[in-house]
C-alpha cells in the first residue's frame, strides 16, 4: 500500500519536497525510494535550504531553549546540562552513566564533567553498583532534589513559552509525533 505522507499534494508542505518532486516528476510517498531523493538533492544543493529542513527547526528549537534557560538558571548557579542531568536522575534514580548519557543525549566525557561539577556542588552522587563494581550509579542527594524543585518553575515556564498557541491535543500530537521520529532514528 503507498501512503502519501504529504497533505498538501506532489508538492509537499516543504519547499524542499516540491523541489524533489518537481526534478522526479513523482509524488513523494512512504515508497518513494531514499535512492531517488538523494539523486534529487544530490543534483540540486543550491536548491536547499534551511528553512525548508525539519531538523533545522530542531536545532534552532534547543539552541534558543538551551540558551534562553542557561540564562535563567545561572541565579541558580545552574545550566542546562545540569538540569538535563537533575531531570533524568529526577525519574530514574540509581541511573549507570550509559543510561545517564543515552538519556540526556550528552558524551560520556562531557557527562563526567557535568557529573564531577555536581558532585563537588553535592547535588548527585555517585556509587558503585553492588551487583557489578565496575558500573557506577547516580542518583540526586537531597540538595539536588531540592534544588530541582527550585528550578522547576524557570524550566516549565520556558516550555509554556515555546508552547503559546498550540492546544493540549496539538501538544499531545507533536509528543506523539517527535516519538515517531525518534523511534525511527533508534533503528
Amino acid at each position: 500500500m503507498e501512503v502519501n505522507i504529504f497533505a498538501r499534494g506532489a508538492a509537499g508542505p516543504w519547499p524542499e519536497e516540491a523541489s524533489i518532486a518537481k526534478m522526479t516528476g513523482a509524488e513523494p510517498t512512504l515508497r518513494a525510494s531514499s535512492q531517488r531523493r538523494r539523486g534529487a538533492a544530490a543534483e540540486a544543493p543550491a536548491r536547499f535550504r534551511l528553512e525548508s529542513h525539519l531538523f533545522y527547526y530542531f536545532s534552532q528549537i534547543l539552541a534558543r531553549r538551551q540558551r534562553t534557560l542557561n540564562s535563567g538558571l545561572r541565579r541558580f548557579g545552574l545550566d542546562y546540562a545540569r538540569w538535563r542531568v537533575m531531570a533524568v536522575l529526577n525519574e530514574e534514580p540509581g541511573c549507570s552513566m550509559q543510561r545517564l548519557s543515552d538519556l540526556t543525549s550528552v558524551d560520556r566525557t562531557t557527562l563526567t564533567h557535568t557529573l564531577r561539577l555536581m558532585e563537588n556542588e553535592d547535588l548527585i552522587v555517585r556509587h558503585e553498583r553492588p551487583s557489578d563494581r565496575r558500573s557506577i550509579a547516580v542518583s540526586l542527594t537531597a540538595r539536588g532534589r531540592d534544588m530541582l524543585t527550585l528550578i522547576l518553575p524557570t524550566v516549565l515556564a520556558e516550555t509554556d513559552r515555546a508552547l503559546v498557541g498550540f492546544t493540549p491535543d496539538e501538544v499531545d500530537r507533536l509528543r506523539e509525533q517527535f516519538g515517531r521520529i525518534l523511534a525511527n532514528l533508534k533503528r
